[in-house]
Order: C-alpha cells, then structure tokens, then sequence
C-alpha cells in the first residue's frame, strides 16, 4: 500500500488486539464472522467506547426495525454515492447483496432510481423520502410525510428511514475523512460493477 492510499491513522490488526479494543474486534466478529472486522471499525477502535456504541446502535438499526435490511442498505449505498464514499458503497453494495439484491437493484440505489429496486410501494416511497431528506431536511412538508404514510408508512418507519440517512451519512464522513480504505472481504468490486463470488455478507 502506497503512502497516498494508506490510511490517515494506525489500523490495529485483530490479532494485535489487547483490553477494551479486543472486546470491540470480538463483539465485531461475534456478529460478523472471524476476519470480519470493517476498517472503519479498527478506526473507531482508537476510541473503543465508541465504536461499541456506534455498533450498538448499528445492530439495533438492522436487526431491532421494521424495514427490511435490503431497503436500509440501498440507501446506505445511495448516500456513499452522493459523498463519494468508494469504500462505502462497496461495503454496501455487498451487505444489499446479502440480503438478496441484484446487480441491477444495486446500480439503481447508485443511480438513484427507487423503481428498480425490486421494494414494495411503501419501501419504495420510504428511499424517496430519504434521499429528500438528506438533500433539504428543512424542504421536507407535511405534504411529503402524507405520501409516504398514504402507502402505509408509520411514524416508526419515519424514524428508522431517517435513522438510516443519519447512519450512512456519519459513517461516509468517518471512512472518508480517516481514509480507511477497502476491506478485503467485500464482494462488490465498485470499478466493474458486478459481484466478485455469488454470495456477499457485510454489515458495516
């Protein structure tokens, strides 16, 4: 690895892992898989606290909600793209293909394009409403909350979308300012667009 794509600060391999930083790789890899501990992961582990708090409050988004995972990862994708995130959408894209999206649902996430994403109508309106809402989040009405919750949206599924958008787009700052590069376990290659192996799994 070159000087100019190295990370900005030290990543600390899992196995040279000691004390509180261990603790987080292990939480990490309980969930994940062994080996599945996300660069952007080792960069918050400079502040263990934090990153526990942060995969906390990530598990609770993907595993505790009432929106499936394949809705919440396409617009996870959708806002790597918008900040330029080339890590992160390959992460994303992976974690929407383990979840069972095609290549063709994962260019339109990257495009923007909520019709070929293979959602219901709810889910549908609920990526629109979100890609509004992290463009004007003050442009957002009544009128815009009417549509979504006249296809069977809930005040629930408003706060997880958003929820969502506050994800992707605090984790797209982290990546991309820290500079912590691609994981070796993605699926997703972002330069050919298409699939590596038939299987992904990620979980940011």
């Amino acid at each position: 690895m070159s000087a100019d794509t190295a990370p900005y600060i030290d990543l600390t391999p899992v196995e040279d892992a000691t004390g509180d930083l261990k603790r987080l790789y292990d939480d990490l890899e309980r969930v994940r898989g062994k080996g599945r501990v996300s660069n952007l992961f080792k960069a918050y582990g400079k502040f263990p606290a934090l990153g526990e708090a942060n995969f906390r409050r990530l598990n609770i988004l993907l595993g505790q909600g009432q929106l499936s995972n394949k809705l919440k990862e396409a617009v996870m994708v959708a806002l790597a793209e918008i900040n330029h995130c080339t890590y992160c959408v390959a992460f994303h894209a992976t974690a929407m293909q383990a979840h069972g999206a095609s290549l063709d649902e994962i260019s339109a996430a990257r495009s923007f394009d909520p019709d070929r994403l293979g959602l219901s109508e709810k889910e549908t309106a609920l990526f629109e409403f979100a890609l509004k809402a992290n463009g004007d989040p003050h442009g957002i009405t009544r009128a815009d909350v009417a549509a979504v919750r006249a296809v069977g949206a809930s005040d629930a599924d408003l706060v997880e979308v958003l929820e969502t958008v506050n994800t992707g787009n605090s984790f797209n700052l982290f990546a991309g300012a820290l500079n912590v590069g691609a994981d070796d376990f993605l699926n997703y290659s972002l330069e050919e667009g298409r699939f590596l192996t038939e299987h992904g799994s990620a979980a940011a």
